[in-house]
């Protein structure tokens, strides 16, 4: 049992979940020094070394990833709006609006030499003045949008991701589940259909699920004579 109960327990936490880690870094109020807190009590010094320079590799490569299709799509737009422009003066030559989108398409594709998550981690944790009042990290990048304009765009994709939470003693059950590893990549529709049809099943045949507050009946061991 304990065994069993310690490769459950390595494989939530022996890896670390990239994921969780970008988006504790994306709350304003840790940034990376909650994974520079946290890594160091959960690993050991080399280990957590490695796996603080991972998340940070991880993490500045989503963020090029966004300022890639942020820029593309700048420049696709700057040139429909061009487009649209010049179809509508019915002449060839360039415009002054025209020369002056071009401008702004050249200016906004050349990126800047420091990145906002760079800015964005260099900056102190933001600190909550009054600590009875529920912190909404969504709501901060919203506000913080213009200053972080890529970034908080990164920031809202990851943090509205819902967080599933399992009790800590189904985690560590050694009993059968409905849905094992097996059945996990099953839709809630087919899912509903096999446990109703269960239920109908030992209902027709008179089969009883297993009540956990019943008691066993008393056995008396008799001795063979």
């Amino acid at each position: 049992m304990v065994g069993a109960m310690k490769t459950k327990f390595d494989k939530y936490w022996g890896e670390c979940n990239l994921l969780m880690a970008i988006a504790a870094i994306l709350d304003p109020r840790c940034k990376m020094t909650v994974i520079e807190y946290c890594f160091p009590k959960m690993y050991s010094k080399e280990e957590a070394r490695e796996k603080i320079k991972k998340v940070k590799d991880a993490l500045y490569e989503l963020y090029d990833e966004y300022v890639a299709d942020m820029y593309s799509d700048t420049s696709t737009q700057s040139e429909q709006i061009i487009d649209n422009t010049d179809r509508r003066s019915g002449v060839k030559v360039a415009s002054g609006w025209s020369e002056f989108i071009q401008h702004v398409k050249s200016a906004q594709t050349s990126k800047p030499q420091q990145s906002e998550l760079s800015n964005y981690l260099e900056e102190g944790c933001h600190i909550c003045e009054d600590m009875s009042t529920p912190f909404d990290a969504l709501e901060w990048w919203r506000t913080s949008a213009l200053k972080y304009r890529i970034l908080s765009k990164m920031a809202r994709d990851i943090l509205a991701i819902p967080v599933s939470t399992v009790a800590s003693e189904a985690t560590f059950s050694a009993g059968g589940r409905v849905i094992d590893a097996y059945r996990a990549s099953l839709n809630a529709d087919t899912v509903q259909t096999l446990i109703c049809g269960g239920d109908w099943c030992r209902s027709l045949h008179g089969v009883k699920r297993k009540n956990k507050s019943e008691k066993k009946p008393l056995e008396i061991m008799l001795p063979i004579p």
